[in-house]
């Protein structure tokens, strides 16, 4: 009788921790994914782009840090393929790099200028744009 009593019991919390194992492993999961979109910094998509076609429109954006590092970010809005491409570039003060996406090199922007930031942008025309 107390050996049939030990199985039973085994054998609860062997069905206990499959149980928590199928309920917490996508939870686990879903959790991951989440973290990791939180960090992605770019994109791509479709964009309307009706009375622009034929123009690319880049915008270039930079912050930077007290310790010397900057967050460089660019988007650009390309209407001869309709589409959208974001991305950003981040240049720490010990010179490690790691972008996301494309992104531009604003580490000249930086220079003697800690706590700054800033934006410029341009606009191509496409001569022949696919249409």
């Amino acid at each position: 009788m107390y050996r049939r009593q030990v199985f039973q019991g085994d054998l609860t919390r062997n069905i206990l921790f499959r149980l928590r194992m199928m309920i917490f492993n996508p939870l686990y999961l879903l959790l991951c994914s989440a973290w990791f979109v939180a960090i992605s910094e770019s994109s791509i998509g479709i964009i309307d782009c009706t009375g622009m076609r034929g123009t690319v429109h880049t915008m270039e954006t930079w912050t930077c840090d007290e310790s010397g590092g900057s967050k460089c970010e660019m988007r650009t809005e390309d209407c001869d393929e309709g589409h959208v491409i974001s991305g950003t570039t981040h240049y720490l003060s010990n010179g490690v790099q790691y972008s996301s996406g494309p992104g531009w090199d604003c580490r000249m922007k930086c220079w003697g200028l800690p706590r700054s930031s800033g934006s410029q942008q341009k606009t191509n025309t496409v001569a022949c744009y696919h249409g």
